[in-house]
């Protein structure tokens, strides 16, 4: 009886304790990213295209929006910087080549042309930046234009359209998805997990990101808790630190953005470290593949928003992963069925309704329970 006691005293101390570091993390991280889509209108004309000067000189059809507009009126400002710049750069340098010492520049004349030179380099600089930022507000406009209809991308992606593409799932100034999160908790029978994106950006086409995630398990045997430890580490991230490759493959939308399906490829490199807190005694590491797939639909007002997100990988491991999933092979299959609610865009309930594997260890057919609190 006390023994029972005893247990339940440590299961409560346990779960308060994940709570607690879930609350901290939410805190210290002020940047949480989502998936969010809005019904909204496009600012998209259909009905007609126009043409841009891109930096390379080079002509490009484009709709007419209100980041074109704004982008052409850059463009104006930059052409007669480029006029002044050649004129400059091209006079200095002709006056170097003067023979007569009476009609070269005095030093403070050439240290002021320099400087009129840093100048214009800088303002077309920042002229440039913020053109590309318009390009690429207008890419995003394009990829979520709705047509009245189904609207798809399918393998139409590059390094513009993924920046997009992802910018709109993970909640990047102000994206319409909000179903996938970068910070939250996951909670199994006797077992829960943090985890928290820690960096994250791109590298031509793919999005890379460092996550980590704190796995606890309220089993006192050291043999159980390592088992439901990795277990929750596969089931939310995939490791105690995790490297992430993310290819967009396609999305769907219409209606505004009130029903969307969207799907990614995933590449994954994970370690876990015992230094790090980790129930076991050696490193263990593994590398994955697999495919993601997101459908959410939402109320006209989006005030609820029903999501599905269903995942299948290829994953292979060390001997240590292997035996801390007290599994057969190093080398299985992993998948999942992800069902859930947002909540006035700010409350996210997702429950992991099954598991299923290659190896039997791992088909859970129990209830995880998810949540995070959307910034």
């Amino acid at each position: 009886m006390e023994k029972s006691n005893n247990k339940g005293i440590y299961q409560w101390k346990f779960f308060t304790s994940v709570l607690l570091m879930f609350l901290l993390c939410l805190t210290g991280k002020s940047q949480t990213s989502g998936f969010k889509i809005l019904n909204s209108d496009s600012q998209i004309n259909t009905s007609e295209k126009t043409s841009i000067e891109k930096k390379s000189g080079k002509k490009e059809e484009v709709y007419k929006t209100p980041s074109i507009i704004k982008y052409n009126y850059i463009t104006h400002k930059i052409k007669p910087l480029l006029i002044d710049l050649a004129n400059n750069e091209s006079d200095l340098y002709n006056n170097s080549l003067e023979i007569d010492s009476q009609k070269r520049y005095s030093e403070k004349e050439i240290e002021k042309r320099f400087n009129d030179i840093q100048s214009i380099k800088k303002t077309l600089k920042n002229l440039y930046k913020e053109q590309d930022s318009l390009y690429q507000r207008y890419t995003s406009e394009y990829l979520l234009n709705d047509k009245g209809s189904l609207n798809s991308f399918v393998l139409e992606f590059g390094r513009r359209r993924s920046k997009a593409f992802f910018d709109h799932i993970y909640n990047v100034n102000d994206s319409r998805f909000k179903v996938l999160n970068n910070t939250g908790f996951t909670f199994g029978n006797n077992s829960a997990s943090l985890y928290s994106e820690l960096v994250s950006g791109y590298l031509g086409a793919f999005r890379v990101s460092l996550g980590t995630v704190l796995s606890k398990s309220s089993s006192d045997i050291d043999e159980v808790a390592k088992k439901e430890e990795a277990f929750q580490r596969l089931a939310s991230y995939g490791g105690n630190t995790v490297l992430s490759f993310e290819y967009p493959l396609a999305l769907f939308h219409c209606n505004g953005g009130q029903f969307n399906l969207a799907s990614r490829f995933i590449a994954k490199g994970t370690a876990d470290f015992p230094e790090f807190g980790t129930t076991t005694e050696d490193f263990a590491g593994s590398g994955s593949l697999g495919i993601d797939f997101i459908g959410d639909a939402a109320l006209s007002n989006n005030e609820l928003r029903f999501f599905m997100n269903f995942n299948i990988n290829g994953i292979v491991g060390n001997d240590t992963y292997k035996e801390n999933l007290d599994i057969k092979n190093s080398s299985f299959y992993f998948g999942q069925l992800t069902l859930g609610l947002l909540i006035a865009e700010k409350i996210k309930l997702s429950f992991i309704i099954s598991s299923f594997s290659s190896e039997n260890n791992l088909e859970n057919n129990s209830v995880i329970l998810g949540g995070q609190v959307l910034h």
